[in-house]
């Protein structure tokens, strides 16, 4: 099996529009490369993405984040468990710590060099509090809102996929999830990293420090720039060069608490792109991520066939509440 680093690339067309057997078999890698890495990087999504549409969502990304900063500053994100709007560069810090102080401390000390903007979905009046309504630049970028919500309802749709997949593969029949994961409760996360002086970064900061992700699965899209790093099992970070025309995806921490630790929620972080040291900065780099996670008011108790629980039954909303610091 090809791959890039630790982490293997499969062909995705044939779970999408294969015969049984096919499907099984690539639900088969799916899950392998879940256990075994907690990595894995997708190739012919079309059926559900097509490259076209990756394409322009890298332009809108851009676009997004070339608007003034007093337009985005006005989008700012304010609330951690709605998780929606404008994060200015240094103000997150992205790590395994969980004391508010100890990140303050990380956040001074070495800042991400990023700047983010998350959207939610897009919630019905009354469904939620106001804290839950995205922010969008009605004004200054009216086309930007139609293209994100589309977007945002692509990647639901394949990570429904992906969980089928895995579904399929660990015997619990291939639509155990569609109904635990159908409310869409997700954030999609534009990422900007603007060019900074290397030195900056090679004094101690990251372009994203290192980090586990909270939910089911990352979808993450990332141009040529290059810098995901992947822990191995030594504890070693192995560059995960970017493949064309390949989504990476990566299991969450909910997730290997759902499935009793069988799937592996990794360790990863964002450094200096491979080359260019001749320049004293570094390359504007983009990404897109899609953090899914189940119904919020799910109950995530341990999967079937997957031996003694090791975790006690714990409600979506309430886990993921105590990771938003």
């Amino acid at each position: 099996m090809p791959s890039s680093g630790i982490v293997p690339i499969i062909d995705f067309a044939p779970f999408l529009a294969g015969s049984q057997e096919a499907r099984e078999q690539t639900a088969k890698e799916l899950l392998k490369a879940c256990t075994e890495v907690g990595f894995l990087m997708l190739r012919n999504v079309d059926a559900v993405i097509s490259k076209e549409t990756v394409a322009e969502a890298f332009d809108v990304t851009k676009r997004f984040f070339d608007l003034p900063f007093d337009v985005k500053d006005r989008l700012e994100w304010e609330c951690a468990e709605s998780n929606r709007g404008y994060v200015r560069q240094g103000r997150e810090r992205v790590t395994q710590a969980t004391s508010a102080e100890e990140i303050a401390k990380l956040r001074e000390q070495a800042p991400d060099y990023k700047e983010t903007f998350e959207i939610g979905k897009d919630y019905k009046e009354g469904d939620y509090d106001s804290s839950f309504e995205n922010r969008w630049p009605e004004k200054e970028y009216p086309e930007f809102r139609p293209f994100a919500n589309a977007f945002f309802e692509k990647c639901h749709l394949l990570h429904v996929e992906i969980m089928r997949a895995l579904a399929l593969a660990m015997g619990l029949g291939e639509h155990f999830f569609d109904e635990k994961v159908n409310q869409k409760a997700h954030n999609l996360r534009l990422l900007n990293y603007p060019p900074i002086e290397r030195e900056k970064i090679a004094s101690g900061g990251n372009r994203a420090g290192s980090h586990s992700d909270y939910g089911t699965v990352t979808l993450l899209f990332q141009d040529m720039v290059g810098g995901l790093e992947v822990q191995d099992k030594q504890g070693s970070f192995v560059p995960a060069s970017p493949v064309p025309e390949t989504v990476v995806v990566n299991v969450g921490d909910l997730l290997q608490r759902w499935s009793n630790d069988v799937l592996k929620s990794t360790i990863h972080r964002v450094v200096l792109p491979a080359g260019g040291a001749e320049s004293p900065m570094t390359p504007r780099r983009n990404s897109i991520a899609f953090f899914s996670n189940p119904n919020l008011h799910e109950m995530i108790a341990c999967l079937p066939n997957t031996g003694t629980p090791k975790y006690d039954p714990v409600e979506c909303e309430a886990y993921l509440a105590g990771r938003d610091v």
